[in-house]
């Protein structure tokens, strides 16, 4: 094993390459620095072992350098947030209308003119249902069938409601067409984001209303304006999208 690894509790290690001169070999040796993550923020990073959100508040908390490098996504406040000590539960038994992880992926698209590729360098963060076991309908129609997953969005959720999720990292990019996003070009493999784009991911995710106190205050105004009566809470993708391109209906 070489690089960096994350590991529960939000410690790093690095693996550098070490010669024994006296015992005449070499190897890959484990370096802890978890407290100067801000030094490995370009690094690929792989997750060693169950990764939750909450331990990327405690590397955070170790770490004031990096919360101030990611102080336009509020780190400092989201970071007071965490320890409030209203974090969920996640027991991780099969809910259909629940989360199963977090998962971080990118979305690139391509010029079919120029070839030029964008959105390569943001790692992006959705909530991913558990694998349905029965078909859900509504009003007659089949809205996602037994197998297949529900796509959350946890845009406005208070950071106790994602503390305990897990986080996994999907090397599968698809790459589509910047004219037609259903179209998919071709599908390529990203070994491993950095460290830096795992922690702007979850961060911007976060602070997409602004900071905890501007969230809420959004999201309060979102009530008002919809039906909706838990945009507190993880909601489907889809539903998401569809509010948001309605915001004069009252």
């Amino acid at each position: 094993m070489k690089g960096l690894s994350l590991k529960p509790g939000g410690e790093l290690a690095y693996f550098r390459w070490a010669e024994d001169e006296q015992a005449g070999n070499a190897e890959y040796v484990a370096c802890d620095v978890t407290g100067s993550a801000v030094a490995y923020l370009m690094e690929p990073v792989r997750f060693e072992g169950d990764i939750h959100v909450r331990d990327l508040f405690s590397l955070l908390e170790r770490n004031p350098a990096l919360v101030e490098v990611f102080s336009r996504a509020y780190a400092a406040e989201y970071l007071q947030e965490s320890k409030r000590g209203d974090a969920r539960a996640n027991t991780g038994e099969y809910d259909p209308n629940d989360i199963e992880y977090l998962e971080l992926f990118f979305d690139w698209k391509k010029d079919p003119v120029t070839g030029e590729l964008s959105g390569v360098h943001k790692l992006w963060v959705a909530g991913i249902g558990y694998e349905l076991r029965d078909d859900i309908v509504e009003d007659g129609y089949l809205l996602y069938a037994a197998g297949s997953r529900i796509g959350w969005a946890i845009k406005f959720s208070p950071v106790g409601h994602l503390l305990n999720y897990p986080l996994r990292f999907n090397p599968q990019v698809d790459v589509v067409d910047d004219d037609d996003v259903t179209h998919t070009i071709e599908t390529v493999r990203v070994p491993l984001p950095t460290l830096g784009q795992v922690i702007h991911a979850v961060m911007w995710e976060l602070s997409w209303g602004g900071n905890p106190q501007e969230t809420e205050a959004f999201v309060e105004t979102l009530h008002a304006a919809s039906d909706e009566a838990s945009l507190s809470e993880p909601m489907r993708a889809q539903d998401l999208i569809d509010l948001l391109a309605k915001p004069d209906e009252k």
